[in-house]
Order: C-alpha cells, then sequence, then structure tokens
C-alpha cells in the first residue's frame, strides 16, 4: 500500500512538472528574442525579415537603440539572420519587436514609434501618387442617440466624391438599418461577433444597403466596389455671414499634386487650385479648413496648401525643418531632401487668421499644415469631445503625428517598408507634439449632426459662431438625430478608416542609397 501510495506521489509529482515545463514562458536572450524556434522554410519571408530589420536600423529616427550598435555588422553576410529575424515568423513581427525597443514615449509609457508599418500590397502609393481607390467610398460609425437607448446604431461619417456610395446617393448622417437584409447590425449585436459581419460586407465587392435619411424616409440602395479616381476634396464653399465671406474646404488626405513618376501637375492639382481661385476671387474674409478625417498623406501638398494660406508677411521666411538620424545625414543625396522648407506663397490671399477643424484623427501632414503656419497668423484649431462609457467627457486632441516615412521598397514594387524617418519643426522649433496638437476650443461632433458644408454642423457652427461674435459658446442643439446628452461613439468610432494613407510621406523618383 505504501509502495502504490509512494508510485502515486511520483508519478503526480512527474505531472506537475510536465505541466509547469509546458506552461512555462520562453526563455529569451540578453536582446529579449525567443530562440526556442527557427522559421526558415519560406526563402522569401526570409530576404524580407532580413530587409526589414537592415533597413530599420538605418533608416529609423530612433535608430540607436536598434541592435546592432556597430552598424557595420549589418553587412556581414547572415549576421542578421543568423543572430536575429530566423527567430521571428513573420516580417511584421520583426517590425513589431523593433519598433518595440525605441525610447518611451513619456505622455504615453510606450514605445515612441506607433507608426511604422510594412505595406505587401502597394496600397499607399497607388493611392497618395496614383490617386485612385478601390472600395465603396463609405465609412461608417457607431453612435448612441436617443433612439437607440444603450445600443448604438450603425452611421455613415463621410463619402468619398465620386464614389459608388457618392454615385448611389448616400450621405453623411445615413442610418443604416440593414445590410444584405442583415439588420442585426447594431453595436451590441456586432460586438459579439466581433464585428465580423461589418467588416466582411464592407470588403466585399458589393453591398445592399437599407438607409434611413436624416429627414425620416427610407432608402434601399445597392452598391459594387469598383476602383475610381480618388478625390479627397469632400467639399468646398464660400459662406456669406453679417458681411462676411467665409472660405469652407473639406478635404481627407494629401494625395500627391503630381502624376507619378513625373513633374506634370495631376488632377488634384488642378482642383486645389480650382478651389483657392475661387476663395481670391469672391475676396474670403476668413478661411475654415476642415480635416477632422484627414489622417495625412504627401509632404509636399501640405507645404503647397502652406504656401496658399499663409499671409503676405510669411512669404519667404522659414516653413519648416527636418530632423533625420546620423546614417541619412551623412548621404548628401538623401540630405537634400530634408533641406529647410521656406514659403513662397503663391496666391493674394492675404487672411490674418485660419481656422482649423480637427478630430483625433487628424494626423501626420493634417498636424504638419496646422504647425507650420502657427508662427505666422492666428491659428484657430477646433477640436472635440469624446466620452467614455460612463459618460465622462474628454478632451481631445489631434493624433499626434510629428514624424514622417519614405517608401522603401523591398523585394518588388508592391511591397514596401516605411520606418519613421523624420521629425519636422516649425519656425519656432515646435515639433514634438507625439501627444497631438492642443486645439483652442472643443465641441461634441454630433450635438449637430449634419452634412459637411451645412452652417448648422456642429464643428462648422462653432467656427462661423467665433468668427461673428469672437467667443466660443456652447452650441443650441437641433434635433438633426435626437441625439443623446451624453454623446458616445461606442467602442470602435470608425470601422473602415482609409489607414493606408494615414501618415506623413516623402515619395522621390531616385533609388535610396545608403552609403
Amino acid at each position: 500500500m505504501k509502495k502504490i501510495a509512494t508510485q502515486i506521489l511520483i508519478l503526480a509529482f512527474l505531472g506537475t512538472m510536465l505541466s509547469c515545463k509546458k506552461d512555462s514562458p520562453p526563455t529569451l536572450d540578453d536582446d529579449g528574442i525567443d530562440k526556442s524556434t527557427t522559421y526558415l522554410s519560406n526563402e522569401n519571408e526570409n530576404k524580407l525579415r532580413d530587409s526589414v530589420w537592415y533597413y530599420y536600423k538605418v533608416l529609423s529616427l530612433w535608430e540607436e537603440y536598434i541592435p546592432p550598435r556597430d552598424i557595420n555588422k549589418i553587412d556581414e553576410e547572415n549576421y542578421l539572420r543568423n543572430n536575429f529575424t530566423q527567430y521571428f515568423e513573420r516580417s511584421e513581427n520583426v517590425l513589431s519587436y523593433l519598433m518595440g525597443l525605441t525610447k518611451v514615449d513619456p505622455s504615453t509609457g510606450e514605445p515612441i514609434d506607433r507608426y511604422s508599418f510594412i505595406d505587401r500590397q502597394g496600397v499607399v502609393s497607388g493611392e497618395l501618387e496614383g490617386g485612385v481607390a478601390t472600395d465603396f467610398g463609405m465609412y461608417v460609425f457607431y453612435l448612441q442617440t436617443a433612439s437607440s437607448g444603450n445600443n448604438a446604431d450603425l452611421y455613415v461619417r463621410m463619402v468619398d466624391a465620386d464614389s459608388p456610395a457618392d454615385k448611389a446617393g448616400i450621405k453623411r448622417g445615413d442610418r443604416i438599418a440593414s445590410i444584405n437584409d442583415h439588420s442585426d447590425i447594431d453595436y451590441e449585436s456586432q460586438k459579439a461577433q466581433d464585428f465580423a459581419f461589418i467588416n466582411t460586407a464592407l470588403s466585399s465587392s458589393s453591398m445592399r444597403l437599407d438607409l434611413i435619411k436624416p429627414d425620416g424616409s427610407a432608402e434601399i440602395v445597392s452598391i459594387n466596389s469598383t476602383e475610381y479616381p480618388f478625390n479627397p476634396v469632400v467639399i468646398d464653399k464660400v459662406i456669406t455671414q453679417n458681411g462676411k465671406k467665409i472660405g469652407y474646404l473639406a478635404f481627407s488626405s494629401f494625395i500627391s499634386l503630381v502624376i507619378e513618376n513625373t513633374e506634370i501637375p495631376s488632377t488634384m492639382h488642378g482642383i486645389f487650385e480650382a478651389v483657392f481661385q475661387k476663395f481670391e476671387s469672391q475676396g474670403i474674409d476668413e478661411l475654415i479648413v476642415d480635416l477632422r478625417y484627414n489622417g495625412g498623406g504627401i509632404v509636399n501638398t501640405a507645404e503647397y496648401l502652406a504656401n496658399k494660406i499663409v499671409p503676405a508677411s510669411g512669404n519667404g521666411k522659414l516653413m519648416s525643418t527636418y530632423k533625420i538620424n546620423r546614417y541619412l545625414e551623412a548621404d548628401p543625396d538623401i540630405k537634400k531632401e530634408f533641406e529647410d522648407v521656406y514659403f513662397a506663397k503663391s496666391n493674394a490671399l492675404n487672411l490674418a487668421r485660419v481656422y482649423f477643424l480637427v478630430t483625433s484623427s487628424s494626423a501626420s501632414a493634417s498636424e504638419l499644415l496646422i504647425n507650420s503656419l502657427k508662427p505666422y497668423m492666428n491659428v484657430q484649431v477646433i477640436g472635440t469631445y469624446a466620452w467614455k462609457e460612463d459618460g465622462t467627457r474628454i478632451s481631445e486632441n489631434t493624433y499626434g503625428k510629428p514624424v514622417g516615412f519614405f517608401e522603401l521598397n523591398l523585394l518588388n514594387k508592391s511591397l514596401a517598408l516605411y520606418a519613421a524617418s523624420f521629425q519636422t519643426f516649425n519656425a519656432a522649433n515646435e515639433g514634438d507634439y507625439f501627444s497631438g496638437l492642443v486645439p483652442t476650443a472643443h465641441v461634441s461632433e454630433f450635438d449637430n449632426f449634419y452634412d459637411f458644408g451645412d452652417e448648422r454642423e456642429s464643428m462648422l457652427a462653432i467656427a462661423l459662431g467665433h468668427i461673428n461674435t469672437g467667443t466660443y459658446t456652447s452650441l443650441s442643439r437641433s434635433a438633426s438625430i435626437n441625439v443623446r446628452n451624453k454623446r458616445i461613439r461606442k467602442g470602435i468610432m470608425h470601422l473602415n478608416d482609409r489607414n493606408s494613407v494615414q501618415g506623413m510621406f516623402k515619395f522621390g523618383n531616385k533609388d535610396l542609397k545608403i552609403k
């Protein structure tokens, strides 16, 4: 009996030891890498992992945190693979690890590089340089209203000009009652499914939508996802109030002003030229630029717009400077791309003040445009409030991305690394807004939920009110969709943002050369 009991104890001990071994965390080396498993079966992925590590070390604004400390070692045959990259399954895992090594951002307590990414489909250059998109051109989000109670309904947030959604008559403020005859698309139902149905529908080739318009009327539309010329200008108009002419421009991305791989002006250049010619010919006294969902784009486009907006007194003065790492600084061809930029005023507008409408989605090139103008004119930035689930109101800043990228193709032209490689500063040497630019005033965006350019719309209305009275005052809430007193953009605010163009990009015709 004693022998059997002893055997049972030994088996229990062995079972415990095996269990502990199975559940124990992996052993990490001095660089924090789990070297228990190698991944070498896919030679293309092997090369890609090596390339990501190599070029991130060379390009990153925070290269001093990235091993090896002796940069010459990265040129030794198989050094990176033997010591680092073979222990990561995918290139994205390599990049995530490297980003995690960068210095800590004191405002978040997290690694400062939350920006770098790999584009495996060439989407970024296609949209920003090629000026084409392939989707429905419709962006949706969940909003809690009086009729939805503690739940939230699905609404259209924005529609691209000339997109399939635009041609079907879909507008900002439309409520989507059902998709493909599925009406269980409310927030709580979809949250239980991790929004799988919604995300699948939004990435499909076609959809049938039951819409409830802001006036309460119902409409059924069918749309197909197709390629269309991407025009980020949502609306431009001149508003007249109290004898003042006020220009209003809303646009969603800073796409290229030249045709890809040429110096020929693109369609986008012509569109912006026409907008500012209209503002100039009508003699606007004030300007409101709506960047609320603008995640950025090409640096040259931001500089072009800054030259349109800056007053005459800023002409010829410093617009912005760049910070790059020591390896890029040492290459004269690359350093030339990051020389100081000076204003070159390109129209007769001479505004003393400009208003920017922003949200936490306004990033990068949007922030660059705002920051560049601050030393030379009265810049009013109107932001938004966010609401926590418990009803607590938060004053939001812009996104906080004072850094940018340039495209580095790796194994082919459709596969590119975008490593955060440069930081911009204005003439007052302001550029460390990693926590975002702080708005002058805030408003609840969906108090008055109307389409872009409607003078009753919350953000536009508060800007117009300040122009007319000199003060920021609370809005009188209309019954546009009977929004609750505590407006909660439930959970995931924006389901299908055009994240591919969020950033600040420099594209060039020359191959990158590292010496």
